[in-house]
């Protein structure tokens, strides 16, 4: 009826703690920033040579696990075949997913 909920007393509990779980990783989050700012300050920023070795260094780190992801997580999952109820848009997006080491036509890889 009207003013009902679709959660039970006990679930606040469990939103209650999900709540504070997420507030303690992001207060290490944060700490983990501040230390890794304090570090740079002192060991990199100080030199343009470091600065511009820093760069490189996370340009090739980001290149190697963007070409390695699909490769290792290599999860294939089966495209969808009823598409009775979609729009156009969302058959577009389909039709854009890639089979990379999958199943062409069948499978497309989530990475």
């Amino acid at each position: 009826g009207e003013g009902s909920s679709n959660y039970s007393i006990w679930e606040l509990a469990v939103f209650a703690v999900l709540g504070c779980i997420g507030g303690l990783i992001g207060a290490c989050f944060n700490a983990a920033s501040e230390h890794l700012t304090l570090w740079r300050i002192k060991h990199v920023n100080y030199c343009k040579k470091r600065r511009v070795l820093e760069v490189l260094l996370l340009s090739v780190l980001t290149s190697c696990v963007s070409f390695l992801m699909p490769r290792l997580w290599n999860r294939c999952t089966a495209l969808p075949t009823d598409v009775q109820g979609w729009n156009n848009q969302q058959k577009e997006l389909m039709a854009e997913l890639l089979p990379f080491q999958c199943l062409s036509g069948k499978e497309y890889n989530e990475v």
